[in-house]
């Protein structure tokens, strides 16, 4: 696919289904992220750390978020990450998982904090899915590319069920045997004497 705005190849991003121009730094994106996204048209205080234009206040399932409306990608606390992924967890199944891996190559990106201005962390998501996070422990702050959300909240945990615990009726305590009352007993005696 060719840049609508260069004309240069674009490339696809990562296991997301979006396109990224590497010449002129232009986003396409064919099909919708279905992040639920909903920006609210106020500035955030701070720029995009992947192509530096103003974030702006959203919300996502009613969590708060600045939100990049060119690459698609938002910026929030981890904190605040961890309930919107257990809120959309709650409407998907262990089928939907996506097992698609990332590109190793995202782990070697460095963004800088939009908050504190020093480098990110680039990882995987440690709560599960095959996606590539940047995150800022000064700030406590995460920032995900348009389409991650997507692949870390179809990633069900295996929850194991606990067996029901047995009840049986006590049982007295046996007697030890000759050789265990003889070990005991010479475990107490005073260490000088050897």
């Amino acid at each position: 696919m060719n840049c609508p705005t260069c004309g240069a190849a674009m490339q696809l991003v990562g296991n997301r289904l979006h396109f990224r121009c590497d010449f002129c730094d232009t986003f396409h994106f064919p099909e919708e992220t279905n992040e639920g996204v909903s920006p609210l048209g106020e500035p955030a205080g701070c720029d995009c750390p992947v192509c530096h234009k103003p974030l702006q206040n959203a919300t996502i399932d009613g969590e708060a978020v600045a939100y990049c409306d060119r690459c698609r990608g938002f910026l929030t606390l981890t904190p605040i990450f961890g309930s919107i992924v257990g809120k959309r967890r709650q409407h998907h199944a262990a089928h939907e998982q996506i097992l698609t891996p990332f590109d190793p190559a995202e782990l070697r990106r460095r963004l800088q904090c939009p908050k504190c201005h020093k480098p990110m962390d680039a990882h995987p998501f440690f709560g599960g899915g095959n996606a590539v996070v940047d995150t800022c422990e000064r700030c406590g702050m995460i920032w995900l590319d348009a389409g991650e959300l997507a692949i870390i909240e179809r990633y069900i945990p295996h929850v194991r069920q606990v067996e029901q615990t047995l009840h049986l009726a006590p049982v007295a305590p046996s007697q030890p045997e000759p050789f265990e009352a003889d070990l005991v007993e010479l475990l107490s005696l005073p260490w000088d004497l050897f």
